[in-house]
């Protein structure tokens, strides 16, 4: 008997909450490497809330495909009316994994654009000389 999937949202979005707070305490010009060390620990539960929300998108659209066609196969005339009125609420549903599935998934690619900005600030800095101590 398989146990239900436990659900790691919250504690993920604890996480990321957690970094943000330590990255917010930062100078905003300064500490680029301290910057991009809690941004890439931010980015592992990001990448595991954007997998989480595109697994549910991905399920919810299976139970819609399934219900329309046995929706369909039941319905003895106007089968596609039938069929489409048939899975509204999971159409809905769908929208919102979407919804959820896109955000995190573009908080992630965000994440990642930011870092790589860190660190051609830090490789700049360090190529002319900006970052030595006078």
């Amino acid at each position: 008997m398989t146990q239900p999937k436990k659900d790691w949202t919250d504690s993920h979005l604890e996480e990321i909450i957690k970094y943000q707070k330590q990255i917010d305490i930062l100078p905003p010009n300064d500490m680029e490497m301290a910057r991009i060390e809690i941004l890439s620990k931010m980015l592992v539960f990001i990448g595991k809330l954007s997998a989480e929300f595109s697994e549910r998108h991905k399920r919810v659209y299976a139970s819609r495909k399934r219900a329309h066609a046995e929706a369909y196969i039941a319905a003895t005339k106007n089968k596609t009316a039938v069929a489409e009125l048939a899975v509204i609420g999971l159409r809905e549903e769908e929208a919102e994994m979407y919804g959820n599935m896109k955000r995190w998934s573009n908080a992630f690619i965000s994440t990642q654009e930011e870092i790589n900005a860190l660190k051609y600030r830090i490789r700049i800095s360090v190529e002319d000389g900006s970052s030595r101590t006078r």
